[in-house]
């Protein structure tokens, strides 16, 4: 008699740890879905295949208006993964599930300063002067994701763990959205987010501005409130408290 064993199936299990945007609606809805499509509208894809976590703690929220805030979201393609702060009577099947243990990515700390650079020991030959170096800011992130083609209309090119490095154009109605800073060595016709992971000395660098829109820790400008004299200059632009300045670099 032959024995005939089946060999068991093998359970793979991994952690997998990614980063996600955070929605926190506020009271009145209303407006707050208002300030919303403004934003798509500018933007209609920045959310879209990203995943999603809805920050309830600002809301309180009965159970069915919780369901008509997510449909309202899913109509705007916006697909919710899971929930902070949420009540468990917003939490059961057929709804997200809640998370916890988030860690919110922030900017590393700038290194405390020393000893300033010109000081000299008493009996030391001053050093031969060197050439000044620029330090390029500490955006807090060590992947950077570099593009060797220009970015076409209707694409989107995302790195939230680091920079991007553009090498050409980014054109019109297309979308390049980074954690932290942004590079484009040619025109920007486009939309550019840089420090989308919480990265407030992140920057746009671009060699000719053209922006549809450039946005940088949630702080944004549009082609229409972009001052005129910067268009077509090579730019630097940075946030300044909650404001976007922008410096003509040419």
């Amino acid at each position: 008699m032959n024995a005939h064993v089946r060999s068991s199936a093998t359970l793979n299990l991994r952690t997998h740890s990614l980063i996600a945007f955070v929605l926190q609606p506020v009271e009145p809805l209303v407006d707050w879905f208002e300030t919303l499509d403004g934003w798509l509208a500018r933007s209609p894809n920045f959310f879209a295949n990203k995943p999603i976590v809805l920050d309830l703690s600002l809301l309180d929220i009965a159970l069915k208006d919780y369901r008509d805030l997510l449909r309202d979201l899913a109509r705007r393609h916006i697909r919710v993964m899971g929930v902070e702060g949420a009540s468990p009577t917003l939490v059961g099947p057929h709804l997200p599930p809640s998370v916890t243990g988030g860690v919110e990515i922030k900017p590393e700390p700038a290194p405390a300063e020393t000893e300033p650079v010109n000081a000299q020991p008493a009996e030391q030959e001053p050093a031969d002067p060197q050439p000044a170096k620029a330090t390029p800011p500490n955006t807090g992130c060590s992947q950077t994701l570099i593009i060797d083609a220009p970015v076409r209309s209707g694409q989107t090119i995302s790195n939230l763990a680091g920079d991007i490095t553009i090498m050409g154009r980014v054109a019109s109605g297309a979308e390049v959205i980074a954690g932290g800073s942004v590079h484009v060595y040619g025109a920007v016709q486009g939309r550019i987010f840089a420090g989308v992971s919480g990265i407030r000395d992140a920057r746009i660098f671009c060699a000719e501005a053209r922006a549809e829109l450039f946005c940088v820790g949630g702080a944004y400008v549009t082609a229409e409130s972009m001052d005129p004299k910067a268009e077509g200059k090579s730019v630097e632009v940075r946030l300044v408290e909650s404001e976007l300045a922008i410096r003509i670099l040419n």
